[in-house]
């Protein structure tokens, strides 16, 4: 596998997603741009970023998007 050309075909890939994202109504809009940024995410982690890292801060995503509160809660295993 030659991860600089998977991560480059994911950031390809995401860029397609999002085009024309003007043209889409509201809700579908939120959609491609959120899983555009998964495809981005994932091609960081194939670089070789940890998970936590790629993903970004939860303010990021949103605090009320489920990414976004799964990224701000506690880790498994704290109380």
């Amino acid at each position: 596998m030659n991860s600089t050309l998977l991560a480059r075909a994911l950031r390809e890939r995401a860029e397609k997603v999002e085009e024309h994202v003007e043209d889409v109504g509201e809700g579908e809009r939120w959609h491609r741009r959120d899983n555009a940024e998964l495809l981005r995410v994932l091609a960081r982690v194939v670089e070789g970023q940890p998970v936590v890292r790629a993903f970004g801060a939860p303010g990021d995503w949103g605090y009320s998007h489920p990414i976004g509160k799964a990224l701000a809660a506690k880790p498994e295993g704290l109380v």
